[in-house]
């Protein structure tokens, strides 16, 4: 399972992702320290959804996206 900053960099970076998610850029590397997709029902399947469809290389699903840090 690749990382949260393997992720992002498939999708494009920090810059393409914040613009996407509709956050900072700093906001998505608070992420990428933390490793994982901050802990919210909602917004986390949302932002999940979001990053699934921007990956060029990687196919995760939004799902083992959302598991991404928890080691589940």
């Amino acid at each position: 399972m690749p990382t949260l900053r393997e992720l992002i960099r498939d999708c494009g970076g920090p810059t393409a992702v914040a613009r996407e998610l509709g956050c900072s850029t700093q906001n998505v590397h608070k992420m990428i320290q933390r490793g994982h997709l901050p802990y919210s029902e909602l917004r986390e399947r949302s932002r999940a959804d979001v990053l699934a469809g921007m990956q060029r290389e990687g196919e995760l699903t939004a799902d083992q996206i959302r598991r991404i840090g928890f080691g589940i």
